[in-house]
């Protein structure tokens, strides 16, 4: 799925498991982050910096694993998983 056709998909409440009476998405330079109701998903955006690679998939998903397990140590009931982003035959 490339990244134009995510950013849509996340856009819309139906993308997500749990109600989403609105999504709101909120963008840095690295990242985006959908609010879907009571839940927030980050996502990496692919980008190469000189601080920072997160030009590969593998390199997006280590960097959210790490942040999670960082995060988890004081804020556990925030950061909840890390999962993968993947358009169903549905849509």
């Amino acid at each position: 799925m490339d990244e134009a056709n995510s950013v849509a998909a996340l856009c819309s409440a139906a993308a997500y498991p749990h109600d989403a009476p609105y999504v709101r998405m909120l963008e840095t330079h690295i990242s985006r982050v959908f609010l879907a109701g009571d839940f927030a998903y980050k996502f990496r955006k692919p980008v190469k910096f000189d601080y920072v690679d997160f030009s590969t998939l593998e390199r997006r998903k280590a960097d959210c694993e790490q942040e999670l397990t960082c995060n988890q140590c004081l804020a556990q009931h925030l950061y909840l998983d890390v999962v993968p982003i993947a358009l169903t035959p549905g849509g």
